[in-house]
């Protein structure tokens, strides 16, 4: 597999005859919404090569693009093709870090978690189909109530297809009551013994009634004076689940240091809980978010800070990294608390600036591709990822060590992602 990002003047038949590779598979494998029309800047999977991986370089003084080729024993145009804006000639700025494509000398053996809204129809069956390598789904969510009780989606026609497709299913327990994640809610949970209790008991029952394979606990939003109490629930779960052969997973925030009195990240004690948990998904992304400005949703080198933290915390092997299989599409200008972004997928986004002729632009430091477009007047600025972008990040995945990924959520089409998982891994099955 290789990845090719288009070049000004470059058409599909041109990028198919250097690769020697079919237009026909250059569209299928991207998806592509058009065989006639390309734009600059987006990154195209080549169905052609070894296994991939992405060499992330800090660069150092004296580093030029020919000397890290010769170093990496690559193309210099391969290189610079990944890295727009960097010079042709002469010294590269340090402090960068510039990806460079690579071989895989052999395919690890990874875990694949993702999220799915179950919908309870033949919709649910259908994406697990698609994804049917899936080493675990989570069905988002079992919604704890006041009472301690637990609202259940619809997760019949999921749970069917996870059996079939062989992917171990997940209840995930949340403070989300619809609209937010209440932090008042998990605050009367968490103190409680009565209500804890009975929250467990209800997440053992649904198991062995349903067949879930574990528990994965998404409580977000939490006072960090509630750091010690949700600890101590995890705890509890955990020795009520072990004993039944159920695993428990936990959701955890994203932070490069432990602030215990930090609003929303304060109640996160990694240690701790990486030491109660079976394993836990990191929620590297959402950077850029809904109401938030434009920005990378998850930008690489911030991704990378999390794993660093992490990873001195919780052993890599129970850790999986969070990727986003969406990015957001935000009209201009953006007003602090009345801008609202547009969820997209990321397949539908790259077919978006294909649409709308735009080109696609990089940025470097966070290892994101964005583009700019304007419909009826109004201004837009989209961000998300795509097949470089993926591969930069899985390249995390291995430099760290990690268990896995975890992906959220279902339903939005990343087809290049899939290829990428299964062209450098081996995926973990029960």
């Amino acid at each position: 597999m290789q990845i090719h990002r288009v070049l000004p003047g470059e058409t599909l038949d041109d990028i198919a005859s250097t690769y020697g590779v079919s237009l026909r598979d250059l569209l299928r494998y991207n998806e592509l919404a058009s065989k006639d029309v390309i734009v600059p800047g987006i990154a195209l999977l080549i169905p052609k090569g070894p296994p991939l991986r992405v060499i992330r370089h800090a660069v150092k003084a004296g580093d030029t693009l020919d000397r890290l080729a010769h170093r990496y024993g690559v193309e210099p145009a391969a290189i610079a093709n990944w890295n727009p804006g960097l010079p042709v000639e002469g010294p590269w700025p340090t402090g960068v870090t510039v990806n460079i494509p690579g071989t895989r000398p052999e395919r690890r053996t990874i875990e694949v978690n993702a999220y799915l809204m179950p919908a309870g129809n033949e919709n649910d069956a259908a994406l697990l189909q698609d994804v049917s390598e899936l080493t675990y789904v989570c069905a988002f969510s079992y919604r704890v109530q006041a009472t301690g009780d637990l609202d259940a989606p619809n997760d019949r026609p999921m749970l069917e297809a996870a059996a079939k497709f062989r992917i171990a299913p997940l209840a995930t327990l949340t403070n989300f009551n619809g609209n937010r994640f209440h932090p008042d809610l998990a605050h009367t949970i968490l103190h409680s013994p009565a209500l804890t209790k009975r929250v467990i008991d209800q997440a053992v029952r649904v198991c062995e009634e349903k067949g879930y394979r574990g528990v994965n606990v998404d409580f977000e939003h939490m006072r960090p004076g509630d750091r010690a109490a949700y600890t101590a629930f995890i705890r509890a779960l955990g020795a009520a689940l072990r004993p039944r052969g159920l695993s428990l997973s936990v959701a955890l925030g994203p932070k490069s240091s432990d602030e215990p009195d930090a609003p929303w990240m304060g109640a996160f004690d990694y240690a701790a809980l990486g030491d109660e948990a079976d394993f836990v998904m990191l929620m590297t992304y959402e950077w850029g978010w809904v109401g938030g400005p434009p920005m990378p949703v998850a930008p690489a080198d911030r991704v990378e800070s999390v794993l660093e933290y992490a990873t001195g915390a919780i052993d890599p092997k129970k850790i999986l990294m969070g990727m986003s299989l969406y990015g957001y599409d935000w009209p201009s200008p953006y007003v602090k608390g009345k801008t609202r972004a547009a969820s997209i997928a990321n397949n539908d986004a790259q077919n978006l600036a294909i649409a709308e002729r735009v080109p696609v632009e990089w940025d470097l430091r966070a290892a994101s591709p964005h583009f700019a477009y304007e419909t009826a007047g109004t201004k837009h600025e989209v961000w998300f990822d795509d097949a470089l972008s993926a591969a930069v990040k899985l390249a995390l995945v291995d430099a760290f060590d990690l268990r896995g990924v975890s992906l959220w959520v279902l339903g939005n089409e990343f087809p290049q992602l899939w290829y990428l998982l299964k062209d450098g891994y081996k995926l973990e099955k029960e």
